[in-house]
C-alpha cells in the first residue's frame, strides 16, 4: 500500500524541510552583498570596484544587486549607514555606562562617548578610511557633510541637555577633531599607532573650555 503524499518530501527523519521564507532569502541576500561590497571597496577602492566582481563574491546576480540596493553606490551608501548605527549604538552604551557608574560631568560624559566612538572605527579601520577618504559616489560629500551638521547639533544639545551649554565653535571643534582623527587612525601603520593618535585627540579634548 501506498500513500500519496503530494509533493511534501519527509525525507529519512519523517519530518517536512523547514519552509525557507523569502524575506528570510532576501535578507541573506542583501547581507551577503553587503559583505562582499566591503570587501571589494576596501580592497580596491570605490570607483575600481566591479559590480561583477560584488555579484560574483556575494554568490548572487546582478539583477539582485539593483533590486536591493539600486546599484554599487546603494551598496556603498548602506554600508556607510550600517558603520554610523554601529558607531552611535557604542557611543550611547558608553554614555550610559559612565552615567550608570555615577558620572554627570556633561564633558566626562562626551569623553566616554568619544572615546567609544574612536575605539570603534579603529577596530573597522579600513571600512572607516575608506568613507573619511571621501573615495565614494557622486555626491557623497554632500551626505558626509550633513552628518557633520548633524554631529555638530547632536553635541550641542547634548550639553544643553546635561546643564552645561556649548559654544557652536567649541561644537564644531570637538566634532570636527574627532573626524580627522578618523582619518588620520584608518592610514595609521598598525592598530597601536591608531590608538595612540586616539588617545592624543581624547587628552586634548579634555583640556577645552566647553563653558560659553
Amino acid at each position: 500500500m501506498t500513500t500519496d503524499l503530494g509533493s511534501t518530501d519527509l525525507g529519512s527523519t519523517g519530518q517536512a524541510p523547514p519552509v525557507i521564507r523569502a524575506s528570510d532569502r532576501g535578507a541573506a541576500t542583501r547581507n551577503a552583498l553587503l559583505l562582499a561590497a566591503r570587501a571589494v571597496f576596501v580592497s580596491e577602492g570605490y570607483a575600481e570596484a566591479g559590480v561583477t566582481d560584488i555579484v560574483a563574491r556575494a554568490g548572487a546576480s546582478v539583477g539582485s544587486l539593483y533590486h536591493h540596493y539600486t546599484g554599487k553606490a546603494g551598496l556603498y551608501l548602506a554600508l556607510f549607514e550600517q558603520l554610523h548605527h554601529d558607531h552611535t549604538e557604542r557611543t550611547r552604551r558608553a554614555v550610559r555606562r559612565a552615567r550608570d557608574a555615577g558620572v554627570t560631568d556633561p564633558m566626562q560624559l562626551f569623553l566616554a562617548g568619544a572615546r567609544a566612538y574612536l575605539d570603534s572605527n579603529i577596530e573597522q579601520r579600513e571600512l572607516a578610511g575608506l568613507f573619511a577618504r571621501g573615495d565614494g559616489p557622486p555626491g557623497f560629500e554632500v551626505v558626509w557633510q550633513h552628518r557633520l551638521a548633524e554631529w555638530v547639533g547632536k553635541n550641542t544639545e547634548f550639553f544643553a541637555r546635561n546643564g552645561e551649554p556649548l559654544d557652536e565653535a567649541v561644537a564644531i571643534v570637538m566634532t570636527g577633531a574627532l573626524m580627522l582623527a578618523v582619518g588620520e587612525a584608518s592610514r595609521a601603520a598598525d592598530d597601536l599607532r591608531a590608538r595612540q593618535i586616539a588617545d592624543g585627540v581624547i587628552s586634548v579634548l579634555s583640556r577645552l573650555e566647553t563653558r560659553s
